[in-house]
């Protein structure tokens, strides 16, 4: 790739959700272009439609917000490559000043894409069951977060309203979601009644049930 970016010029690209900034720098190293561009499709085709011909678009990401500005370079025609993170950290600190901003970042992957062509990696292939798969899996670890998040916030509270209780409840036996779900925390089961707690905790082992109920009163009760 070393002799490919170094007749071209290069596109630096810091990605971002809603916008990415865009920096042009000749393959002599001025800088032609400085600016953010909207992270939709037609805003990002009318800028890329402006390059001069051969031009290398280099990203910091490949992946997520990162995606669209590849496909669309793609379909371009245009050749891409990817900044590790890791390289372009490590490459800003030879650059001027320590701010961190878009801008001075865009800038540092262009330069970077042109004085250390080493550093760039190919942008790795991908095809319509791989990215179905990923975004699967991305969903399935981001709701698996979410339940673990949920769950520890509710421990929490009861831990801080009766820890006595807290730690008979099992959030896996279906009952003991009905009960939170219905009845509430330990005082509200303590006010619905032992009857409204046995109602919605039909077909659970009694003894785990009544060792719930006798828990409650061991804590001091909080308004």
């Amino acid at each position: 790739m070393e002799a490919i970016v170094r007749t071209r010029p290069v596109l630096g690209v810091d990605v971002g959700k809603q916008s990415h900034w865009c920096c042009l720098v000749t393959a002599d190293g001025e800088v032609a272009l400085n600016a953010p561009v909207a992270n939709r499709e037609r805003d990002i085709d009318e800028l890329l439609a402006s390059l001069p011909g051969g031009t290398l678009v280099v990203v910091d990401q490949v992946r997520n917000i990162g995606s669209l500005v590849l496909k669309r370079a793609e379909a371009a025609g245009l050749e891409r490559a990817y900044l590790p993170g890791i390289a372009m950290h490590g490459a800003s600190k030879l650059f001027a000043g320590d701010a961190k901003t878009d801008e001075r970042d865009a800038l540092v992957i262009a330069k970077t894409a042109i004085g250390i062509p080493d550093s760039l990696l190919p942008v790795p292939k991908t095809n319509a069951a791989t990215d179905a798969a990923r975004a699967m899996a991305s969903q399935r670890d981001f709701l698996v977060t979410c339940a673990t998040r949920d769950k520890n916030r509710l421990r929490s509270i009861l831990l801080e309203s009766c820890p006595a209780f807290e730690s008979l409840v099992d959030l896996s036996e279906p009952h003991c979601l009905r009960m939170l779900a219905e009845l509430g925390g330990p005082w509200q089961i303590l006010d619905a009644g032992k009857a409204s707690l046995g109602a919605v905790t039909r077909g659970a082992n009694r003894a785990s049930v009544d060792a719930l109920w006798e828990s409650i009163p061991t804590s001091n009760r909080r308004a």
